[in-house]
């Protein structure tokens, strides 16, 4: 009993090490808040709803989009419909009717640096770098949206979704996050069987490390007078 329970020991140390600081990383949760902040273009001022004069019902019977569809101020300052059309992202003007041409790469810069700029954590993002082509899955439309992804100078990269203007922001901070979660879920791998594998084989392994020392525990106790 006792040889199984020095054996254990040695080799669910550092798991259980790991799942004790991973754990009460999620508690303390340290620049949580900063790492999965949403950003968005502020608004220039209070929207004006009474301009949308182009109803949802006019949209669909002109065939200007597909249902269903989304009304949401766009960074210009219009309000707009977000949704498909024939399979392809679009934004209609919902007070003119005419499409929203996709923002170019000086608009979506722009976009970017204001979001950043009304961030509370502005300071954590630092200069804007190139920018290079990308998607992001967007909620308005409920398509991958074509976007550019523009890197910082602190680590972090900032989306913005031409078509939309929804704008997200990940970076190291989000990985290390994200990592710890899998270190202390045992997702070790890449490999979903295996990191299943990874807990069937704990499982016991902490139970017998548990019931040897419980064992060896009331055993002495019993033996004393």
């Amino acid at each position: 009993m006792r040889r199984t329970h020095r054996i254990l020991g040695p080799v669910l140390a550092l798991p259980l090490v790991l799942w004790m600081v991973t754990g009460l990383l999620f508690h303390v949760k340290h620049r949580d808040a900063e790492a999965y902040e949403p950003i968005a273009v502020p608004p220039g001022g209070s929207v004006d709803w009474t301009t949308a004069g182009l109803a949802p019902a006019e949209v669909l019977s002109r065939g200007l989009a597909d249902a269903p569809l989304h009304l949401a101020p766009h960074p210009s300052g219009r309000l707009a419909y977000f949704g498909a059309s024939r399979g392809n992202p679009i934004a209609i003007d919902a007070a003119s009717a005419l499409p929203i041409a996709p923002a170019t790469p000086q608009q979506a810069r722009l976009w970017a640096a204001a979001a950043i700029a009304s961030s509370a954590h502005a300071l954590r993002y630092g200069e804007l770098r190139d920018a290079r082509e990308a998607k992001h899955r967007s909620s308005r439309t409920g398509l991958e949206n074509p976007a550019l992804a523009f890197d910082t100078s602190h680590g972090k990269t900032v989306t913005v979704d031409l078509v939309t203007g929804e704008i997200s922001q990940t970076g190291a901070l989000n990985d290390f996050i994200d990592a710890t979660y899998r270190i202390h879920y045992l997702q070790w791998t890449p490999w979903k069987p295996a990191n299943v594998a990874l807990v069937l084989i704990a499982i016991p392994l902490v139970l017998g490390l548990a019931l040897t020392g419980l064992r060896m525990s009331f055993g002495v106790s019993s033996s004393k007078p």
